[in-house]
């Protein structure tokens, strides 16, 4: 493949001029529609991403981070399942860059590694660093633009143990469970992996920087964050050496690097269907880009840490999904750890404020209800969900005139644990499972209760409370009230369209729209540079994309992004020999 110090002897990017009606190329992926699910990702600060870029030619951290999802993209997940993975940066925001997050705790290790070795059970050891980093990134995202698009994907440095030592976990990927061994939908996926820094081949210099010569295996395909997707995904561990899901990565051929990448069909099937489940997945049939299923929108607690109150007790985030084909709405207030089963009854409240008219159920009403004081006002539903001994009961209420009328039997409250799950370099001796390291308080109830329409925003408030009516914690906003805005909208991504299919040493036609007018941008054949060019007035344009001489026939991930950004648009060519 080229690189971008190469020339390529079609020809730079030729002009992109006015836009054409996309065709795309045609029989889709075996049939069946290419799902594109986006990633959330962050960048820990001091992490070799941010601090000093430079893996197989790319030199800022957009471009490392970009090749983190283009990789297992291309080699190992589009043409075994028709899933990609993209940027979930949207055009219509402003900041359209990686978010660099802070390293929560330096104590110890360096600036950008996270506590992370994995317990005598297969479980994180201390989840805590985990939890606030997966914090951050929300956060970041909150304030570029939206958070919950996607799977969340922190790239941090190096993972250490509890006396600071590095250890050869080298990622961690879950998602939230409500069934043993099932992500919960829909689905709320979370990866941690170390950079890649320390796992590309082309790095000259890969040691650890505690001085240490100990090397990990090269992993030039990424298999690391393919691995963990797949957890992400619902996938659990698979002992056979070839597999993906192998607990730890091989080199099987004997080649020095990595290459244990195989699905097999069962994952295939169970990838495709839980991909379709994630919110801001794209659908992407012949010509057109469709919305999936789902909207979310998550919100973080902007109150610093309480470390006088139990972890079960502290909310951390608040995440409000709509299933468009369900006509069903979920809230879930997620915490910072676990509820343990002999704890006193406790209670979660939720108050939902569908049309943000001030005149909801005002304190005499809440008081008939024995519902907490809170200074949110303006709700016309409320819920409050019970949890003891690891059980669940819901209760709800919601204005009709003047009066709360009880409607618990169209409420479905459930207890999630976020399950996750490590990979080791080198494969463990015995299997591993995955260990709970959070719980989320989910209530889910019809959406013609509370009237939630996209695009259109409404408020909600939670509560932890002792069942004595105590407060312990609040959902607080960014301008520090309670509460806090939602809106659930589908992403706006940027897109590309393959007018034909793609043949080695020829060029196809390629649409591009919603990037930036009159932007320099690059385009990429999987992880591989191909041409640079610019956009037309419109944020789009037609260009001749090179399909380099050494394509191997089938699908490959296309991705044009404007240059210094994160901003791309993405889709996918089939390749077949000359006719």
């Amino acid at each position: 493949m080229f690189n971008q110090y190469q020339i390529f002897s079609f020809g730079f990017l030729f002009l992109l001029g006015t836009m054409v009606n996309p065709v795309h190329a045609a029989g889709g992926w075996m049939g069946q529609d290419t799902l594109h699910v986006p990633l959330s990702w962050c960048v820990v600060q001091g992490s070799p991403a941010e601090d000093n870029p430079d893996v197989n030619g790319d030199t800022d951290t957009d471009a490392v981070i970009w090749r983190r999802h283009e990789r297992p993209t291309d080699n190992i997940y589009i043409n075994a399942t028709g899933i990609t993975f993209r940027s979930a940066i949207n055009d219509v925001w402003g900041t359209l860059n990686f978010p660099i997050i802070d390293d929560p705790d330096t104590s110890l290790g360096i600036e950008g590694d996270m506590r992370g070795e994995a317990s005598a059970t297969g479980g994180l050891a201390d989840s805590t660093e985990f939890t606030d980093l997966v914090n951050n990134c929300d956060t970041a995202w909150e304030d570029l633009g939206r958070a919950g698009i996607g799977v969340t994907a922190v790239n941090v440095g190096l993972l250490h143990d509890v006396n600071g030592d590095y250890v050869r976990t080298i990622g961690w990927g879950g998602c939230n469970e409500s069934t043993p061994g099932t992500c919960s939908s829909p689905f709320d996926g979370r990866i941690a992996v170390i950079d890649n820094h320390y796992k590309h081949p082309s790095v000259p210099d890969r040691s650890w920087p505690d001085g240490s010569t100990s090397l990990f295996t090269p992993d030039p395909l990424d298999q690391l964050v393919a691995h963990e997707l797949g957890h992400a995904l619902s996938l659990d561990h698979r002992s056979n050496d070839m597999a993906m899901m192998n607990p730890g990565q091989r080199d099987n051929s004997g080649d020095g690097n990595v290459d244990n990448i195989t699905i097999n069909n069962t994952e295939q099937g169970d990838l495709r269907s839980n991909a379709a489940e994630v919110p801001g997945l794209e659908t992407d049939p012949p010509g057109q880009f469709n919305p999936g299923r789902f909207l979310a929108t998550r919100i973080v607690d902007r109150t610093p840490r309480n470390k006088n109150i139990r972890k079960h007790l502290d909310i951390t985030s608040v995440r409000a999904t709509l299933d468009k084909t369900l006509g069903e709405m979920t809230i879930g207030t997620h915490l910072y750890g676990l509820i343990p089963r002999d704890e006193e009854m406790l209670d979660y409240w939720f108050f939902v404020d569908s049309d943000g008219v001030a005149n909801g159920i005002h304190a005499k009403l809440r008081a008939e209800i024995e519902a907490p004081g809170t200074k949110f006002e303006g709700a016309d539903f409320i819920a409050r969900i019970t949890v003891f001994g690891g059980k669940v009961v819901a209760k709800g209420w919601h204005l009709q005139g003047e009066k709360l009328v009880a409607f618990d039997r169209y409420i479905h409250p459930e207890l999630q644990s976020l399950v996750m799950h490590p990979h080791f370099d080198p494969a463990p001796k015995e299997p591993v499972a995955g260990v709970a390291v959070n719980h989320t308080v989910v209530m889910r109830i019809h959406n013609k209760l509370v009237d939630i329409k996209a695009d259109q925003p409404f408020r909600v408030h939670v509560l932890t409370a002792r069942a004595e009516g105590k407060v312990m914690d609040e959902l607080v906003n960014r301008e520090k009230q309670p509460g806090a805005d939602f809106i659930l909208e589908d992403p706006s991504f940027p897109h590309c369209y393959p007018q034909d299919v793609g043949v080695p040493g020829e060029t196809v036609k390629v649409v591009i729209e919603k990037l930036r007018p009159n932007a320099p941008i690059h385009g990429l054949l999987g992880p591989d540079l191909v041409f640079k060019g610019k956009t037309d007035d419109q944020a789009g344009g037609s260009i001749d994309f090179p399909i380099p001489n050494d394509t191997a026939t089938g699908f490959h991930l296309i991705t044009v992004g404007v240059d210094d950004t994160a901003l791309t648009a993405d889709c996918v060519v089939e390749v077949r020999k000359r006719r």
